[in-house]
């Protein structure tokens, strides 16, 4: 049967892709690809149509552009298993488009389908655009730095007396360490650095603009060491607390299952102290499953 597959990213356009179904015919299929960090609205909509036989839901493992490989898997299963069928990718991440190129190059139906912030409607595509993101893509640069380098630079940040970093900056700080397609931890860290109605002010805006993803990534450090040492250097200088030992707290939290809470605040107890104002394990709790995404 030659039927359309219109697989989501539900991690990319969030909520806007709802009313999809409603659109496509009976013989299609809509597989939603989601991970725990999913939206309320989604988790009520999967309670009503879980047992809707159009529609195929696949929950995936999260973590740094995971989504997008075990989307792109299932994917290249359905070109196997049907060739003749149409196939399209909702999502605004123009990272599939390689993988699209490949497919069509081979004769298969496959394209992106976006949307637009504002709206939700789908996006279209401008002549001449192509060019110009290619060369934007070029231009892109990732900060490299080194874990002791982060920790000196918090230090002469504490010393100097500077005042507190403004909004802007500080999602420039998370960026460096939380993937932008990281949406879960996004929302804790800003939370947790901004509190509950800036932080998800901030949340809802990097979540539905794209453009904003873009600028964002270019910050993103490689290692995992270095930006997860940078992110605790952050939380402890926010709250005056020792950056010096910024290191030291991340490793507390490697050593352990990020389940193991008890385990984890004994280590800090033994380590720090725990009397005020030796408050390391709390002021980083929120964070300790963000920086334990693996």
């Amino acid at each position: 049967m030659k039927r359309k597959y219109y697989l989501v990213d539900t991690e990319n356009v969030g909520d806007r892709w709802l009313d999809l179904l409603h659109k496509i015919k009976k013989k299609d299929r809509i597989i939603t690809f989601y991970t725990e960090y999913h939206s309320k609205h989604l988790s009520e909509y999967l309670t009503k149509q879980v047992h809707n036989p159009r529609m195929v839901w696949l929950e995936c493992t999260a973590g740094n552009n995971a989504l997008d490989y075990q989307l792109m898997g299932v994917l290249s299963y359905l070109i196997a298993k049907h060739p003749r069928s149409t196939f399209y990718i909702y999502s605004n991440d123009r990272d599939y488009q390689a993988a699209i190129d490949f497919w069509q190059s081979r004769g298969m139906a496959v394209c992106r389908k976006g949307f637009s912030v504002e709206s939700g409607k789908k996006v279209k595509k401008k002549k001449g655009k192509k060019k110009k993101e290619q060369k934007e893509k070029k231009q892109v640069t990732f900060v490299q730095t080194s874990a002791k380098a982060v920790v000196e630079s918090a230090c002469t940040l504490e010393k100097s007396g500077q005042k507190k970093l403004t909004e802007d900056q500080y999602v420039v700080e998370i960026a460096k360490s939380v993937p932008v397609t990281d949406l879960g931890g996004w929302y804790q860290t800003l939370i947790a650095v901004l509190g509950q109605k800036n932080g998800r002010n901030w949340y809802l805006k990097i979540r539905d603009d794209t453009e904003w993803k873009e600028k964002l990534s270019k910050y993103y450090i490689q290692d995992e060491h270095e930006r997860w040492v940078n992110l605790v250097a952050m939380i402890l200088g926010i709250h005056n607390l020792d950056v010096t030992r910024a290191e030291e707290a991340y490793k507390i939290i490697r050593s352990h299952n990020r389940k193991n809470i008890k385990a984890i605040r004994a280590d800090f107890d033994k380590r720090f102290g725990n009397k005020p104002p030796q408050k390391y394990f709390k002021v980083l709790r929120p964070l300790i499953w963000v920086i334990k995404e693996k």
